[in-house]
C-alpha cells in the first residue's frame, strides 16, 4: 500500500502538470513544469505514504466496515493536503502561478487513494471468502489471510500461536514515529537554544555540581539508557539518593532553580538530546528509574503487565501524564493507573494519537499539576 500511494502520488502529479500545460498559456514545457516543482513532488512522494498509511486497516475492515475505513484515509487525506500546501505556499513554489495545478495534483491524490482502499477491500473480502469455503470444505485456513488478529502466528503451515506480546509500532510506522521525534527534536532545540542557555547560567550561579543530571532509566525492549535532565538537586544527593527515592513534595534536596524547573517542567528539556540519539521519543510511557520502588516493590511485583509498557521507546510526554498521572507513584494503585495508560497507548499509537497528545501537554505544563 504504501509502494502504491507513492506510486500515484508521483503519477497524479504528471497528470495534473500535462492537464496545467494544456491549458496554459505558458511557454512552459511539460519538462520545464516538472523542473520547476520537482523538489515539492518528490517531497510529498516520499512523505505522503508516511502519512497515508494506517497500520490498523485490516482490523478497521473487518470490524467496522468500509464507511470507517474511508473515514480515516480522509482525516489523514486532509493533513497530507495541508502539508503540501503549506509546504508550497511557504516555499513560495506557486510565485509563477500554477496553483490551478496544485489543486489538480491534490485532487487526483485524493481520487487515487480512495481508489487503492477500494480495491484493498474487494481483494480483502474475496480472501475472505476463500477461507471461508476452506473451512467448510474441511480444508485448512489460509494462514495469510488478513482476517487473522496483531495476536496470533502461525508456525510453519498448520500450528497456530498465541502472541503474548509483539513490538506495536513496525516498518513504515517506525520509520516515520522515528523521522517525526527527530525532526521536530532538533527543531525544537534551535527554537529553544536561547532558553537553554539561561537556564544552564541560573543552575550554575545557584548550586555547586554539574548542569546536566544524568540518570540510568529503563528504555525499549528493557533496556537501559542514560536520561539527561537539568540538575534540579543538590549535588551531594543528586548521585545515589535520587535513585532510590522518588521525589515528595517539599522535599528538601531540592535547589531554588530546580524548584522552578520542575514546576514547569523545564528540567526535561535536554531530554530533547535522547531523543535525537534515538534512546527516546517524543511521545511514550515515561522511562522509569532502574530499581525504582513502588511501597517497597519493584513494577513488575505489582502488576504482570508493567513489562508491556517497553515495547515502544519512552517518551518525554505521554497519554498517562495528560491524564493526570503526572509525578511520583506513591502508592500501587498510581501505578496500575499509570500501565493502564501507557498499555493504551502503546495498543492505540498513531501519527494523530502523537500530536494530540503533544497538543494536550501544553495545557497540562501550564497547570503545574502534581509537578514538584
Amino acid at each position: 500500500m504504501p509502494l502504491c500511494d507513492a506510486a500515484a502520488i508521483g503519477l497524479a502529479a504528471l497528470i495534473a502538470l500535462a492537464a496545467w500545460r494544456a491549458g496554459t498559456a505558458s511557454a512552459l514545457s511539460l519538462g520545464a513544469s516538472w523542473a520547476q516543482w520537482s523538489a515539492l513532488i518528490w517531497t510529498a512522494v516520499i512523505v505522503g505514504p508516511f502519512v497515508l498509511y494506517d497500520m490498523h486497516i485490516v482490523r478497521t475492515l473487518h470490524a467496522q466496515g468500509l464507511a470507517a475505513t474511508l473515514r480515516g484515509l480522509g482525516r489523514r487525506l486532509l493533513l497530507l493536503a495541508g502539508i503540501i500546501a503549506v509546504i508550497a505556499y511557504a516555499g513560495r513554489w506557486l510565485d509563477q502561478g500554477g496553483a490551478a495545478w496544485l489543486w489538480g495534483w491534490l485532487s487526483g491524490v485524493v481520487a487515487a487513494a480512495v481508489i487503492l482502499r477500494l480495491l484493498f477491500a474487494a481483494w480483502l473480502r474475496r480472501i475472505a471468502r476463500d477461507a471461508a469455503t476452506a473451512a467448510a470444505a474441511g480444508g485448512a485456513p489460509d494462514q495469510s489471510s488478513p482476517t487473522e488478529e496483531r495476536h496470533s502466528a502461525m508456525i510453519g503451515e498448520t500450528l497456530s500461536v498465541a502472541l503474548l506480546a509483539d513490538r506495536p509500532i513496525r516498518r513504515w510506522n517506525a520509520v516515520l514515529k522515528s523521522s517525526k521525534d527527530r525532526l521536530l527534536a532538533m527543531i525544537a532545540c534551535v527554537l529553544l537554544s536561547p532558553l537553554l542557555v539561561l537556564i544552564a547560567m541560573a543552575i550554575r550561579i545557584d548550586s555547586r555540581g554539574p548542569i546536566l543530571f544524568r540518570q540510568r532509566r529503563h528504555g525499549l525492549n528493557n533496556s537501559e539508557f542514560d536520561i539527561y535532565k537539568f540538575r534540579t538537586m543538590r549535588v551531594d544527593v543528586t548521585a545515589s539518593d535520587a535513585e532510590i527515592k522518588q521525589t515528595v513534595r517539599g522535599d528538601p534536596r531540592i535547589t531554588r532553580v530546580g524548584g522552578f524547573l520542575r514546576r514547569w517542567s523545564l528540567d526535561e528539556l535536554p531530554q530533547l538530546l535522547n531523543v535525537i540519539e534515538g534512546s527516546m521519543s517524543l511521545v511514550g510511557p515515561r522511562p522509569h528509574a532502574v530499581n525504582m520502588r513502588t511501597e517497597t516493590r519493584l513494577g513488575h511485583e505489582i502488576t504482570d503487565v508493567y513489562l508491556h509498557r517497553h515495547r515502544v521507546r519512552p517518551g518525554i510526554t505521554g497519554w498517562s501524564q495528560v491524564n493526570g498521572c503526572r509525578g511520583a507513584t506513591d502508592t500501587a494503585e498510581q501505578l496500575r493507573r499509570r500501565i493502564e495508560l501507557d498499555l493504551f497507548y502503546v495498543d492505540h499509537w498513531s501519527l494523530l494519537f502523537d500530536l494530540k497528545i503533544l497538543s494536550l501537554t501544553t495545557r497540562v505544563v501550564l497547570r503545574a499539576t502534581n509537578a514538584y
